[in-house]
């Protein structure tokens, strides 16, 4: 039992993990309320789960409110930027069934490339810009870069979080299940997932670098 209780056994590392998840999930909750906020919010939690998973986290409060202001304006201009480009692609798909085939496909497709688009950059863009100091086109291009260079953790990141997306709006039953998981933790345990795998595509960015 004295093993089991020991700070630095396996059962009470994860149990401070647990925490920390919780701690961070509520962080961003609170912080997200404002909704203008979410970037930011989003920013200081990948900004904070990369810390954890490098174990160089310092402070866990403080960390995640000196990513929150350090990044709060090329994060709200994300956030803003993805919203409206969200907006324009739901009127979009509203409206091109009505269209004459030829131009149906074709605006078919261009609002599905623009969609992968936009779901490539919310997936990395607010890890990437607390990770570099980049300009936000700068940020842009290497995002769209690093996601054509490592397709599978891509993939894999735009198919687990559009399932995410998916699972939570597909049911009322499912909806409700999802904001008490959301509430208790799912923000933070969800983007760790993320996380995990946006780790690995840093970690070989900046492993090339080292090896030029």
């Amino acid at each position: 039992m004295g093993k089991l209780l020991n700070v630095n056994s396996p059962v009470m590392r994860i149990m401070a993990r647990v925490c920390d998840l919780v701690i961070l999930n509520t962080l961003f909750i609170l912080t997200a309320l404002p909704l203008i906020t979410i970037g930011a919010s989003l920013c200081a939690l990948q900004t904070n789960l990369q810390r954890i998973l490098r174990h160089r986290e310092s402070g866990l409060v403080r960390d995640y409110f000196r990513a929150f202001k350090q990044n709060f304006k090329q994060a709200t201009l994300l956030w803003l930027g993805i919203v409206l480009l969200a907006f324009i692609l739901f009127a979009d798909f509203r409206l091109i069934h009505r269209l004459p085939i030829p131009a149906e496909f074709l605006l078919g497709v261009a609002a599905g490339i623009l969609a992968i688009f936009v779901a490539v950059v919310a997936i990395y863009g607010f890890a990437y810009l607390g990770r570099y100091e980049n300009s936000m086109k700068m940020m842009l291009r290497n995002v769209i870069i690093l996601s054509l260079q490592n397709l599978f953790q891509t993939i894999f990141l735009l198919v687990f979080n559009g399932f995410v997306i998916y699972f939570t709006f597909s049911s009322p039953e499912a909806l409700l299940t999802m904001i008490y998981v959301f509430t208790f933790g799912g923000f933070a345990a969800i983007s760790l997932a993320s996380a995990v795998m946006i780790k690995q595509v840093f970690d070989k960015i900046e492993k090339d670098k080292k090896a030029s």
